[in-house]
């Protein structure tokens, strides 16, 4: 608990309703993006007062963190989240529209209340593009009954916080850095890495990063249990951009997860739970913008056999749905939309073949408009655009008896953490052991040299920074540093077998980790009680620009002088307030 007692994301103390309103309905600058995100049914936030308005949470309620000023995840403990756009008609204003949502208005949690939102997005998402992506591109939930199939090298995933510790449901993770899809099934998966929380506490496999203020763990079954992150769109400037709320109801067929029904949320309101509906104006009504067999659903089953339960959408600005042929058509203006989803577990879509590659489709892809049989696509079903594996979920392809359920998804172009700089070349290194461009010097156990990376948000609210670093040898000490100066002009000052990059008055010494097998290691490691960067670097709370270098031991010295130190290349980091 110390952990947090130390961050700088604590609450602060509730507002005055009318207050509190005005601060969430004033982000409204893309820099101020907030995360929004619906619950299952079941969870035990359901049917609490959410923070500020008091007012009881639904399955359809669209909620953000309510840790004012800043609206964005924060380390634990924390208050119930926020409603920002009610399923129904308020408050706290006209939401939704959903007609079913009065009866549900304080219904408890695991009554399958016919309320529930499965998918959103509000139309701008990130238009995937054909080149390869950073890592974080894709983010998405899972529920309560998935499991990973590849620890990543980053401490959080799916692999670690899911069954039997349970608290995969309620996190958000991103994937690890793609080629361009589409993507089929791999033998050795890409991995995830966990980057919002549920409840922002140090969870039982010892991570922990920034949470949203719900409750963990959650386990299969039909009963009351933790909170479930259903739906989500991620970096949300509010009062929300663009076209509308797009967004998809649940079905009613029984989940094989929990082995009970669904609770019939498209059908109750006369809807399909493969259809993609839009809410156009406060209080709606919602209509049809994607019918189910557009998608490539309901087509190897009756109508409402298929559960579109995750999305991401680039809409066009033109008028009504215009699906996509063929991948990436969806990049030059003027093209079709982009929309990307996922289908429940139990979705009769599952198993059936998908369009361009004609492997089973699993119930963890990220799937995309199928591409028609003139057009080379071998079934009328979706296309598979991100096969599972790369994001580190199980399938049935690879074994798996209960296959990962993708429960929501959004697109973003990651925000870039930081730059690196002085690079490991010939001429500047100590013995012209020039390492790979945009690498530290090399080093007796690998040519390339060592580089430093990060990934997360250079906040001081909400701090999400993963130093990473590789290509150093297996099994030796590394140690990651923070200085106030670019050293050499940002050359770096040759030192035993290598260049220091980062140093000044205020140098600090962040903390150490033996390195992995392949020779990685990452800072912070919250099971070896290591702070966030922020914390331990002491940033002030306005921000502050710092610079980053891993020394690592690399015995014998590559340059024949004894030493037997190395560094990485430098990395420079901006930090916010």
């Amino acid at each position: 608990m110390q952990l947090h007692l130390l961050g700088r994301a604590l609450v602060r103390a509730a507002a005055p309703t009318a207050l509190a309103l005005a601060a969430l309905c004033g982000l409204s600058s893309p820099s101020r993006a907030q995360i929004h995100f619906s619950i299952d049914y079941r969870g035990v936030t359901i049917g609490v007062p959410a923070t500020f308005l008091g007012v009881p949470i639904t399955a359809g309620d669209i909620l953000a963190p309510a840790t004012p000023p800043t609206f964005l995840p924060a380390y634990g403990p924390l208050p119930p989240p926020t409603i920002v756009i009610s399923g129904g008609f308020g408050p706290p204003g006209p939401g939704l529209g959903i007609l079913t949502w009065p009866v549900c208005l304080g219904v408890p949690p695991a009554i399958p209340c016919p309320v529930e939102l499965d998918a959103l997005s509000y139309g701008t998402d990130f238009k995937v593009t054909p080149g390869f992506l950073p890592a974080g591109t894709y983010v998405f939930s899972v529920d309560a009954c998935s499991t990973g199939i590849a620890a990543s090298p980053l401490p959080g995933n799916v692999t670690t916080e899911g069954l039997p510790l349970g608290d995969a449901a309620g996190d958000i993770f991103e994937d690890l850095g793609l080629p361009p899809g589409p993507l089929p099934p791999v033998a050795v998966p890409d991995g995830n890495a966990g980057i919002v929380d549920g409840n922002g506490l140090v969870s039982p496999s010892g991570h922990v990063y920034p949470g949203v203020g719900i409750v963990e763990p959650s386990f299969p079954g039909a009963g009351p249990t933790g909170d479930n992150i259903d739906a989500l769109d991620f970096d949300t400037p509010f009062p929300p951009p663009g076209f509308g709320v797009f967004f998809s109801l649940d079905a009613a067929f029984v989940n094989p997860c929990t082995g009970v029904p669904n609770t019939g949320s498209a059908m109750a309101n006369g809807f399909l739970p493969g259809m993609v509906l839009l809410t156009a104006g406060p209080g709606g009504p919602p209509i049809p913008y994607a019918f189910p067999p557009m998608l490539g659903l309901d087509l190897a089953g009756p109508p409402g056999s298929d559960d579109l339960d995750a999305l991401a959408l680039a809409e066009n600005g033109f008028p009504g749905f215009q699906p996509s042929m063929i991948p990436y058509d969806w990049v030059p203006a003027g093209g079709p939309d982009m929309l990307l989803f996922s289908v429940r577990r139990g979705s009769a879509v599952v198993g059936m073949p998908d369009s361009i590659f004609g492997i089973p489709i699993e119930p963890g892809d990220i799937l995309t408009t199928p591409k028609p049989i003139a057009m080379g696509g071998v079934s009328p079903f979706p296309g598979i655009f991100i096969a599972a594996e790369w994001l580190g979920l199980t399938t049935m392809r690879s074994g798996a008896a209960l296959p990962a359920d993708l429960d929501a998804l959004d697109t973003r172009f990651p925000p870039q953490t930081g730059v690196p700089y002085c690079f490991g070349t010939a001429a500047a290194c100590p013995c012209g052991n020039g390492g790979a461009p945009g690498q530290g010097c090399a080093s007796t156990a690998n040519a390339s040299g060592a580089l430093l990376t990060g990934t997360g948000l250079a906040s001081v609210a909400a701090d999400s920074v993963m130093l990473l670093g590789s290509s150093m040898p297996a099994g030796k000490l590394s140690l990651y540093f923070q200085g106030t100066a670019r050293l050499g002009g940002g050359f770096g000052i040759a030192l035993n077998d290598g260049l220091n990059c980062a140093g000044g008055g205020g140098a600090i010494r962040l903390g150490s980790k033996t390195t992995s097998a392949v020779g990685t290691s990452f800072y912070p490691d919250p099971g070896l009680g290591q702070l966030p960067v922020s914390v331990r670097g002491m940033i002030p709370a306005v921000g502050a620009t710092r610079h980053y270098t891993i020394w690592y031991r690399d015995p014998p010295s590559i340059c024949g002088a004894g030493t037997i130190v190395n560094f990485s290349n430098g990395f420079s980091m901006v930090w916010t307030p």
